[in-house]
């Protein structure tokens, strides 16, 4: 006589959830760090509307309004546009980036007010900040794996929240004798990085980036809806606010990522031929600053000793 025994299928559940978070326990810095990229890194085709304020050491802002596009290809070529539509002096002005399958990193700025051309830098590094914000392209479009190491040191507690630490190396530093250049605090619940800490060269926090209004958008896959860059020895800082995001192949056709594209969409249009821009400054500061997010977000940042 065979005896069948039913197992409720939420104790299943806990099982399995159990294995994999003792399991994920085992795993190296970049075995995390793989995990973090497969979950969140690979969906090769997005479209952002952004709102962005920076604010200075004296209280000053400034508020934009842009438009990403961000594309990988099927050999690993990574390619990345942000144009501005707001305020009108920086109407058109774009950065576009590309980083082939060696990680080479070519930058170009479009200046619309200087005619049809673009201003080019070519390297290895990712990490500048473009255009009087707190960001670099490698903030926004992540870093290339196999361009570092990755060491997993104590996991820490925060706000009750699990967390893996990982400090970043480069590729052929010695990571006993070196500082790190960065460090990763990964939520251990859903592999999402929520804030990274970037060192100078005496190991001391030159700049903090955390993500807010981090939610699941498919699957295992989260995005967060706010992304804050501090500065802290200039005591600058920007925020971006996503207002629009899409998965989508058609928002970001190759042709996208090319002058010819950028010139006939974005030509030069003088000051006097521009519409009033009054209700949409009104419309952008609201949406990025409505309930003093500025202040609150950091209230919410994760400080490191």
């Amino acid at each position: 006589m065979k005896l069948f025994f039913h197992i409720p299928l939420f104790l299943v559940t806990a099982i399995s959830s159990l294995a994999y978070a003792e399991s994920s326990m085992e795993l190296n810095g970049r075995e995390i760090m793989e995990e973090v990229y497969n979950r969140h890194q690979q969906y090769p085709y997005v479209y952002e509307e952004q709102s962005m304020v920076m604010s200075d050491r004296n209280g000053k802002r400034d508020t934009r309004k842009a438009h990403r596009y961000s594309r990988v290809e099927e050999d690993g070529t990574a390619k990345f546009m942000l144009v501005f539509d707001f305020p009108h002096e920086i109407r058109g002005v774009a950065v576009l980036a590309t980083r082939d399958p060696l990680g080479v990193m070519t930058k170009s700025i479009y200046l619309p007010a200087f005619a049809e051309q673009l201003i080019e830098s070519k390297g290895e590094s990712s990490d500048g900040n473009f255009l009087g914000t707190d960001f670099s392209v490698e903030n926004i479009i992540g870093e290339k794996l196999s361009d570092y190491q990755y060491t997993r040191r104590q996991n820490r507690t925060i706000r009750n929240m699990q967390y893996f630490t990982i400090d970043v190396h480069g590729l052929n530093e010695d990571v006993n004798l070196t500082k790190p250049l960065r460090r990763h605090f990964v939520r251990q619940d859903n592999f999402f990085i929520s804030q990274t800490e970037h060192y100078d060269s005496h190991g001391r926090v030159h700049k903090r980036q955390s993500h807010h209004d981090i939610r699941a958008v498919d699957g295992d896959m989260w995005r967060s809806g706010m992304i804050l860059i501090e500065d802290i020895k200039e005591q600058h800082q920007s925020l971006l606010k996503v207002t629009r995001r899409l998965f989508s192949h058609d928002y970001v056709p190759a042709e996208i990522f090319t002058a010819e594209w950028l010139y006939q969409n974005h030509p030069y249009i003088p000051p006097e031929d521009m519409d009033d821009e009054t209700e949409a400054e009104e419309e952008v500061v609201m949406s990025v600053n409505n309930e003093e997010q500025l202040s609150q977000l950091d209230d919410e940042v994760m400080v490191q000793p």
